[in-house]
């Protein structure tokens, strides 16, 4: 299959010695059932025939091994072969096919959102994550339903060990998995390896290994690997035990036990002092306006001379990040960026704004969905004048302070004060240090390649410095904000708050090391081209 067209399908080939690893996890003799039900090119059913050659038992497969395949040509290559039950090669849609007892399954699912399935596939998963009482929106991904649906074929005792992406650890659908699994397996574990097992895709995967089908435990056993050599020898970096409450509550300890102990105990020190706090404490993030047509609903200089909109009916805008990349600081003020959103109100509209109105019909923007949902179809809804705002992309997000009262599309999150007691210039002081970096890595998830993205629930829970410790700072200290940031030095913003740290919290210079330190190693881990350069470089 070619890579573009596995990469739409989810479809990420496992290497033969992570399947041959996996196998042996799982496999501790030939006289078992096991099942691969997404087989693909075979990695692990090769993987399985060398384990039970080994064992001098391929004569025991015919009985023993069934696989479940979408692939017309996956099928063809497999169901005739000498070693297999050609009936228990089954062409079929996983999720389709109705439990039947086996000791082990193992595997590496499609990794898809079911939004991108046919109908009667995203039906059928949907309903089977139903049937066990639990939700997932269709931006999900398939990997959920189809581990669940894995564990209904295994008999007492029996494992399961997959391949998945590493947001099995973090995103908030997952959580349900987790419950599932500490409910049903005596022991589970989580395997990490700093090196990708899928170069060049840019997935970051983990191993997952559940034993004992049947019981219950609290807790995941978290192994950490340097490199896949490690991996293979037994030879583990770090090894952690995972409290399962601990993902419940969405503290992503996957992430945080990649770290020293003494590294987070800084944290944690500030943390019980009362120093170090919720952002949503004193700030509570939203998303930014959605317009549903950039262009019309941010005119031009020339189409507002055109059309001659009034300016009572324009509102002063920042329509998208880019706008404020150009000699804008800390301080957003008025008239610095010169976009409006065309904003009529829904009332004693002018003959100008009404003749901008049909020509918006006469091009179709009235049929775009999101206009196709309000009433009047204009009017862009929520709209409000934040306090704050920040960048959405990014490991070292910009923090600004709107005192232009601007609004903003969602290509920002909006920050409202919720202290009265507490200004604008205080948070910023107390966001731009190294110690918001570290819990933006604890916090923030990654898309895929390891980009930053900033979303309203996971900001609020960042962690700063209670602005209240800051609360006397003169204004040359905004003004070196303000310059270095127009000058795009924004590391260096980022460093001249740990100056703060050291003079208001009383840090010491190993303790900031400390922390920029444990920065550096979450970014790798998170940052598939950063990992690829450090594997380059050994």
């Amino acid at each position: 299959m070619l890579l573009d067209k596995r990469k739409k399908n989810g479809v990420f080939y496992t290497s033969i010695d992570i399947a041959k690893y996996l196998t042996n996890r799982v496999l501790y003799g030939t006289n078992g059932r096991i099942l691969e039900p997404s087989f693909g090119d075979g990695a692990f059913i090769n993987a399985i025939i060398n384990h039970y050659r080994n064992n001098n038992a391929t004569s025991k497969l015919k009985d023993n091994f069934f696989g479940i395949e979408l692939q017309e040509e996956a099928i063809r290559k497999y169901s005739a072969h000498p070693f297999f039950d050609e009936a228990k090669i089954i062409h079929s849609d996983f999720i389709a096919v109705d439990p039947f007892p086996v000791d082990v399954v193992i595997g590496n699912p499609p990794y898809v959102g079911l939004n991108k399935l046919p109908d009667e596939e995203r039906d059928r998963a949907q309903h089977l994550i139903e049937l066990f009482g639990y939700k997932m929106q269709s931006s999900g991904s398939l990997w959920f339903p189809f581990v669940l649906h894995s564990c209904s074929f295994l008999r007492k005792e029996g494992a399961i060990a997959f391949v998945l992406p590493f947001e099995v650890t973090y995103v908030r659908y997952a959580k349900q998995l987790w419950n599932y699994l500490g409910k049903n397996f005596k022991a589970i574990t989580i395997i990490r390896v700093f090196e990708d097992m899928f170069p060049g895709v840019g997935v970051e995967t983990v191993l997952l290994v559940a034993n004992g089908y049947g019981e219950s435990t609290n807790f995941v056993n978290y192994e950490i690997f340097s490199d896949k050599a490690s991996l293979f020898n037994n030879q583990a970096k770090k090894q952690n035990t995972v409290a399962i409450e601990s993902t419940l509550n969405g503290d992503r300890p996957f992430v945080s036990n990649l770290l020293d102990r003494k590294d987070l105990n800084i944290f944690y020190k500030l943390r019980s002092k009362g120093v170090f706090l919720p952002i949503n404490q004193v700030c509570k993030f939203k998303i930014g306006y959605v317009s549903a047509d950039k262009n019309y609903f941010h005119p031009s200089e020339e189409v507002i001379d055109e059309f001659d909109l009034p300016t009572n009916e324009l509102l002063p805008a920042i329509a998208n990040a880019k706008a404020l990349k150009s000699n804008i600081g800390l301080f957003i003020k008025d008239g610095s960026v010169t976009t409006r959103l065309f904003y009529p109100g829904n009332e004693n509209v002018s003959a100008n704004s009404r003749t901008y109105i049909k020509h918006g019909e006469n091009i179709g923007v009235n049929n775009r969905y999101k206009c196709r949902q309000r009433t009047p179809w204009y009017i862009t809804p929520v709209i409000e004048v934040p306090e704050i705002f920040l960048t959405v992309f990014g490991e070292k997000p910009r923090f600004y302070i709107n005192e232009g009262n601007y609004i903003a599309s969602n290509s920002l999150l909006c920050g409202f004060i919720q202290n009265g007691h507490i200004n604008p210039r205080q948070i910023a002081a107390s966001w731009y240090n190294s110690l918001t970096l570290l819990s933006i890595e604890l916090r923030i998830h990654s898309l895929g390649g390891g980009v930053l993205v900033f979303i309203p629930g996971e900001a609020d829970t960042i962690e700063i410095i209670d602005p209240h410790i800051l609360d006397d700072l003169d204004e040359n200290y905004y003004t070196k904000v303000e310059n270095l940031l127009k000058d795009g030095n924004i590391g260096e913003v980022y460093l001249l708050g740990d100056e703060l740290l050291k003079i208001k919290v009383g840090l010491k210079n190993q303790e900031i090391e400390s922390i920029r330190n444990a920065v550096g190693l979450l970014r790798s881990w998170r940052n598939a081209r950063l990992r690829k350069t450090l594997e380059r470089e050994k």
